[in-house]
């Protein structure tokens, strides 16, 4: 583990109404403190559990019990947040010990049991057994997503920028655009259309509308659609504005859905992937991802043009403060094909522009952000292309990565390859292009390592399980999922020497088929070996989600996990992050202050609250 920072404790007598939180938290001056460091798996513990295990029978209760206490014993020493668990302080105690008994009040209080002693139906989910997307309107009235909502996070790693925020944002941005357009693949005309249809929009100008590209890649005039009508030529364009204000849906329960307010519920609803969609009786891996690459593609448009993209950005960062994130690194997409346009629809920004925006929208708002006394520590980009790109794409991509990073030194962060594994380029097939890349990088004496998705897969020995080991040799910083990896224990010997973390993400990978519920995930596995492990959100906007839904999983999730395995994920976090030093180690005393504050404040809030409470007697 890395070096964390100590802060000084500060007085806290003084009234606070009406303060800032610059006053109310004065920065000290820096003390960074080493925190000492207990003996990892060594020869020292092998040798206890050996001791324990010498006597291959055992006489009496008595030397039974002292072996098997030598044994868990020891296996705790090498737990993952044994250090963190060690070093613990009364208050950490105290709040890690109320946080278990916060998940117990949630499951007698907001879950139970399925079914009854007779084996009828209660009407009540599970925490562990459910679905994560139909759970959680339930998990939102837990108090245990209240605590992890307050939790202070750390740096999240993994996040695709055009899915962070609610539907709603991009979808009621565009409510006021004259150069927005909206195409359906089938007509609006009936109820089962309106459920099976799939939606795209794009900034243009009326004759790019009225001239799209055929497959020969010409361009011929085709007039303006109109969605509502039953000869309707599918994926024709429609002013949107006129989509808007003809829009009328019925639903089954005879409640109407109309003009801008109805037609902006629907299609938030098309955005969002329901449970049935991802776990459905005939649902299979590549059912569920067709699923959501169509919201990628609809989501496509709605970000694709300046005004929505700045607003955007400024939100984002915002968001992240409200969801105490104290730094984040985002994954934009950069190709030709996916420039922004201006709002009229009359010019395109390329790559460069899309940073240049990024840039000035993230310094105005961290700008904003000081000025109103909160904290947010920054924000990095890392440079996302298709996975199913061409070697000569994937070339092209890498030249501009170089020059990007060249002109924004400290916004600039890594390289990574982006879409459906198991359908894209392994990345043995770039090797040449990776190799070069990496050449020209230490040419130029610049720091952009490899941050690759990988391993998102169920295979094991296939082309797609073997990235992980590409990824390896290829000199990784991170790994993005890596949910093949618990199936290589060879590997995961290497990323815990080499210091790769994976980034994981829980609720994503539930969605997208690689475990049945969050009791399933691998991430438990990874722990128990002591993997660096940090959480992630991945793209919240189709879940539903945020990081805190994230961080609340994990901790259902085992029952291994606790508060003090929350500490040891969000400092992982921060280590294995892209900041340099001197920004390093000013978030992270910012988080020390604010896990301080966290587990205070769970025992002023949940001590006096909890003290008397005890589960109901099961009567079952």
């Amino acid at each position: 583990m890395g070096v964390f920072c100590s802060v000084v404790d500060k007085a806290r007598d003084e009234p606070s109404e009406g303060k800032t939180h610059a006053q109310l938290h004065p920065r000290p001056p820096r003390r960074l403190l080493k925190m000492p460091r207990i003996e990892r798996p060594s020869t020292r513990s092998q040798q206890r559990w050996r001791a324990a295990l010498t006597p291959r029978e055992f006489d009496d209760t008595a030397a039974y019990d002292k072996a098997r206490g030598d044994l868990l014993s020891t296996e705790a020493d090498r737990a993952f947040d044994a250090e963190a668990t060690l070093f613990s302080t009364k208050t950490e105690q105290e709040a890690a010990a109320l946080v278990r008994k916060i998940r117990d009040y949630d499951w007698f209080e907001t879950y139970g049991r399925s079914h009854d002693a007779q084996g009828h139906p209660t009407g009540k989910r599970v925490e562990r057994g459910e679905h994560f997307l139909g759970n959680v309107d339930t998990i939102d009235k837990t108090e245990l997503i209240r605590v992890a909502r307050r939790m202070p996070k750390g740096a999240h790693l993994h996040i695709h920028f055009n899915s962070c925020l609610p539907a709603k944002f991009l979808i009621q941005q565009a409510r006021d655009i004259d150069a927005m357009y909206i195409r359906s693949t089938i007509p609006l005309t009936t109820q089962e259309n309106f459920a099976k249809s799939r939606i795209s929009f794009m900034v243009m100008t009326k004759h790019e509308a009225t001239h799209p590209r055929n497959t020969a890649g010409d361009k011929a005039y085709h007039p303006l659609g109109n969605v509502w009508e039953e000869d309707y030529i599918c994926n024709t364009w429609m002013p949107y504005k006129d989509f808007q204000r003809h829009f009328k849906f019925v639903e089954e329960n005879g409640h109407e859905l109309e003009g801008t307010s109805g037609a902006e519920a629907w299609l938030e609803r098309k955005m969002i992937i329901s449970e049935e969609e991802a776990h459905g009786t005939h649902q299979t891996g590549h059912g569920i991802w067709e699923r959501f690459n169509y919201r990628t593609q609809m989501m496509k448009g709605l970000f694709a043009y300046e005004s929505a993209f700045r607003n955007y950005t400024r939100a984002c960062i915002k968001d992240f403060v409200k969801d105490n994130i104290q730094y984040a690194e985002i994954r934009p997409n950069f190709m030709s094909t996916n420039s922004l346009k201006t709002d009229d629809g009359e010019n395109s920004i390329g790559n460069a522009g899309i940073m240049k925006i990024i840039d000035e929208e993230l310094q105005a708002t961290m700008k904003q952000i000081r000025e109103s006394g909160d904290y947010f520590g920054g924000m990095k980009v890392i440079y996302c292309t298709p996975r199913s790109f061409h070697k000569e794409q994937i070339q092209t991509a890498l030249d501009e990565c170089i020059d990007l990073k060249k002109k924004y030194k400290t916004l600039l962060c890594g390289f990574d390859l982006v879409g459906h594994e198991e359908m894209g380029n392994e990345l043995r097939h770039f090797v040449p292009e990776f190799l070069e890349f990496r050449k020209n990088c230490r040419a130029q004496n610049l720091d952009i390592p490899f941050l690759f998705h990988c391993g998102e897969t169920l295979d094991v020995g296939t082309k797609v399980d073997g990235n992980l080991f590409d990824a390896v040799l290829l000199n990784a910083k991170r790994i993005g999922h890596g949910y093949g990896i618990a199936r290589h224990p060879l590997l995961m010997e290497i990323f815990k020497e080499r210091k790769i973390a994976i980034e994981s993400c829980p609720i994503s990978n539930e969605v997208l088929g690689l475990t049945p519920t969050i009791a399933g995930h691998h991430l438990p596995i990874l722990l128990a070996n002591d993997v660096p492990c940090t959480i992630n959100s991945d793209n919240a906007t189709f879940y539903r989600s945020s990081l805190s839904h994230d961080f609340y999983q994990v901790m259902i999730g085992a029952d291994s996990m606790s508060l003090y395995g929350w500490k040891q994920l969000a400092m992982w976090s921060l280590e294995h992050s892209c900041m340099e030093p001197e920004q390093l180690a000013d978030v992270t005393e910012e988080w020390t202050r604010r896990w301080q504050d966290f587990c205070e404040w769970i025992i002023e809030e949940y001590g006096p609250k909890l003290a008397k409470w005890e589960p109901a007697t099961d009567s079952n």
